[in-house]
């Protein structure tokens, strides 16, 4: 599955960013904080968990609302790369939750989930 792997190459990109791009302190912290999150998410994405593609989703909407905060735009460069960031991010992890709706729906029709219907 491709989506956590580009997922984890986009966390582990915001870590490393600031030391590519001039960045304000502020929005260093930010990617940082951002980077751990998804790489983190993107690791654990292996397993049929459904909470790791809404929080990526969360984290992919908070950089590119960052994208447009004064307090944290520190040039053009800085900006194009959070805004492009977010959206391959948000697209990632939507498409991942969907792939695995689908993968569940078709476990679960086959009997082999043990959901428990009440």
């Amino acid at each position: 599955m491709w989506k956590p792997a580009l997922i984890g190459l986009l966390g582990l990109w915001l870590i490393f960013a600031p030391f590519v791009l001039d960045s304000s302190t502020s929005n260093v912290y930010n990617n940082w904080l951002i980077g751990l999150i998804v790489t983190n998410v993107a690791i654990v994405m292996s397993s049929q968990r459904l909470w790791e593609r809404p929080l990526a989703t969360a984290a992919g909407v908070w950089l590119f609302i960052c994208g447009f905060v004064p307090s944290l735009l520190s040039g053009q460069a800085v900006v194009t790369n959070d805004v492009f960031i977010a959206v391959v991010l948000i697209v990632a992890a939507i498409a991942a939750g969907i792939h695995l709706r689908e993968e569940l729906a078709t476990l679960d029709r086959l009997g082999v989930l043990a959901i428990d219907r009440v």
